[in-house]
This record gives C-alpha cells, structure tokens and sequence, in this order.
C-alpha cells in the first residue's frame, strides 16, 4: 500500500475528528454537560459519527448492498449537517464574545440552541435543493456570431453525479427540464454517474428521451474514472449522445472542442484539429474543470491532484486553440456553505459562472446534481440556457 493511499484517509479522518470535536465541545459548554457519564457517552458518539464517512465509504467499496448503502446514505448526510453545525457553532461562539464585549450577558442555552436550528433548517433545504435545480439563463457575447445561432439555445449540464443518492427520478425530471427548453444543443462537461456506485444502466435510462435539434455531446469526468473508465463509457453510450474525447468537430459554424478529463498533452492530441480557426466561426470547448486543458504532469493521479488542489488558471493552452467560450463544471460552487470560499480561493474565481478576459470566456457551472452529502447550501444545482450574442463593438 503506497503512502499517499494511506495519507489522503489519514488527513480526511483527522479534519472530521477536528470539526466534531469543535461542535459537541461546545455544545458541552453551551448546554453546561458536566457529568462525567454524560461526556464520556457524548464523546464516544463523537467519534464513531467521525468515522462514519470513511467507514462507509470502505465498507461500500467491499460489498454494495442495502445494509452499506444505508449507512453510506446516512454517514453523508450526517457529514453534510455537520459542515453546517460547524458553521452554526462559530456563528454562536462570535456572537457570545460579541455580546460580552459589548458588557451584556448571552443566554448560551438559547444562543447555541437557535444556531443549531438553523443548522438544521438550513441541511434540510439543502437537500431539497440539491434534488431539484433551476433553469439558470447565461448570456454570452462573441466576436462573430453565425446567423444559424442567432436566437438559438445551448444547455449545459454537468455533475449529475447518478448513483446511490441521485436515480433514475431525479434524471427524469433533468430530462424534463432540458426538453422543456427545447434545446439546439445540449452539451454534458463530466461526472455524469457517481464514484460511489449505484444502479447506473437505470439511472441513465431518462436521459435517452433528451432531445436536441443538432445533438448531445459528453465529455468525461473524474468520476468517470472512479467507477472506472471503459466501464462508464460502455454505459454512458447506451445514450443517444456522441463522446467527445480529444476531439473537434463542427456543427452550422459552431466548432466543438471536447477534451477528456485530466487534459492533454498538446494540442497535437485533439483529433481533427484544423491548422486555424476558420473566420466567422465561434470555437467553444468543453472540459470537466475550470483550469487549463493541458497537463503539467505524465500520471493521471498527479495530474488530478493537481486539478484539485493546485489547479492551473492560466489557460494557455485553452487560449492558443482560439476559444470563444470555455464549458466547465466540478467545482460545484462549493455545494455547502462555507466550502464556496475554498473554491473560490482555489479556482482563483473561476469556480462558478462567467468570467471573460479580451476574446476568451469560461463558464463554470455549479453543476446538476451533488457528491457525497446531497445538499446545495452553496452553489444551487442548475441546468444551464446559453445564449450566444453578437458583442458590441467598442
């Protein structure tokens, strides 16, 4: 077992430890808990809801059944409130030295008491919201706008994430809402099934009745790979859509780039690549992250970690291949709060919705669906309505 397979646990064990210690020590305080049963019963629930994410996500790679996917559906639903409590607690702690700064005394029964409500209130929505997205409306302007694509649409959707927490009813009512915008185009940039496994031939069942006047088009994702690659592809070409990968093609003066997750080495790996970008023709690509397309490293796992944590915003190689516009997801904006600082932090501001420097824009959605704990308290699940506009002269 190599080292980084046992560091990444290690280091995910440890944070959930810190952020549960954080919470039911203060809510001990809070509450005034003092007997000593009462703290040791408290804390070794503590620790076994700590470990309940890793346990679950062990024991449901060892055997799926509905015993583990059970506790895997709670474990993250449990780490989801948690995220929140620990903001909740926070909230309290600084309201409390608030108060006592300003000389009065808190009440930090109640104080604690309201946070945590909130806490809850706010977890409760957020699986609500996670389950049903909005239709979001994007404007983008281009240098040339071909008159085929005057007053047309192109959806964007990405990480539906279908698996064990989003099935077949949550992508029917995806493909209800992308038919009901009568789409030109629908464009998919990645995690379309779930790591974690799940039913997958009947959660992608719905998406067979997606239609679209000039096609779908799918590129592939991290999660692709977690549930292994050939497998997935197998599976997601059951669809009527074409797979992209590293590939461009051409469709009534829009040029399609679709560029398979983690990258490429060059811009030579793009089949069918012409030499230049042909006049009056807007070049869109669809990549999984908001960084640059090419890689910096020769193994997938350090191209990956690095996607993550030390992403490349540079976007050189995007910006030589011409792009107009630049589709992305995988950074879910967050998906709970206050995790939409870290990705903004992170992706440096590309981690959701429309940035453009001179000729070059990008893209990033929020995406559909969620990963682990299925909430949205962050970013909001969205089907994304592009519509391209000619830009304004100068």
């Amino acid at each position: 077992m190599s080292l980084k397979a046992v560091l990444f646990p290690a280091v995910v064990l440890c944070l959930m430890l810190t952020m549960h210690y954080a919470v039911f020590r203060s809510v001990m305080y809070f509450f005034h808990i003092t007997r000593p049963a009462h703290k040791l019963l408290i804390y070794t629930v503590m620790v076994l809801l700590s470990v309940s994410f890793i346990s679950a996500f062990v024991l449901l790679h060892w055997q799926e059944n509905p015993l583990t996917i059970a506790y895997y559906r709670f474990a993250a639903v449990w780490t989801g409130f948690m995220i929140h409590c620990l903001s909740a607690t926070a909230a309290a702690w600084l309201f409390i030295a608030a108060a006592r700064l300003a000389g009065s005394k808190a009440a930090l029964g109640w104080v604690a008491g309201a946070m945590l409500a909130l806490a809850l209130a706010g977890s409760v929505y957020g699986i609500w919201a996670a389950f049903y997205p909005k239709i979001r409306h994007v404007t983008v302007p281009v240098t040339y706008l071909p008159e085929q694509w005057e007053n047309n649409s192109i959806i964007l959707v990405s990480d539906l994430h279908l698996g064990l927490m989003h099935q077949n009813g949550f992508a029917s009512r995806v493909a209800e809402m992308v038919n009901s915008q009568d789409p030109d185009l629908i464009l998919i940039t990645g995690d379309l099934i779930d790591g974690m496994g799940g039913p997958y031939a009947d959660n992608l069942k719905p998406l067979k009745d997606l239609k679209s006047r000039q096609g779908i088009f799918f590129v592939t994702g991290n999660h692709e790979h977690y549930a292994g690659l050939e497998r997935s592809l197998s599976l997601i070409s059951q669809i009527p859509l074409r797979i992209l990968d590293n590939e461009f093609m051409e469709i009534a003066g829009l040029e399609i780039i679709g560029v398979s997750y983690p990258g490429i080495n060059s811009v030579a790996d793009i089949r069918n690549l012409p030499e230049s970008k042909k006049p009056g023709r807007i070049r869109i690509a669809m990549f999984h992250t908001p960084t640059e397309m090419g890689m910096n490293h020769e193994k997938f796992k350090n191209q990956h970690l690095a996607n993550y944590w030390m992403p490349d915003t540079g976007f050189k190689t995007n910006q030589k291949l011409e792009l107009d516009l630049q589709l992305s997801g995988h950074s879910h904006h967050g998906q709970l709060f206050p995790l939409n600082f870290l990705t903004r932090f992170l992706y440096r501001g590309y981690d959701y919705g429309l940035k453009k420097t001179d000729n070059f824009a990008i893209y990033t959605t929020s995406g559909t669906g969620s990963w682990g704990p299925p909430m949205r308290t962050a970013g909001r699940s969205e089907i994304v309505v592009i519509r391209l506009v000619q830009q304004s002269p100068k």
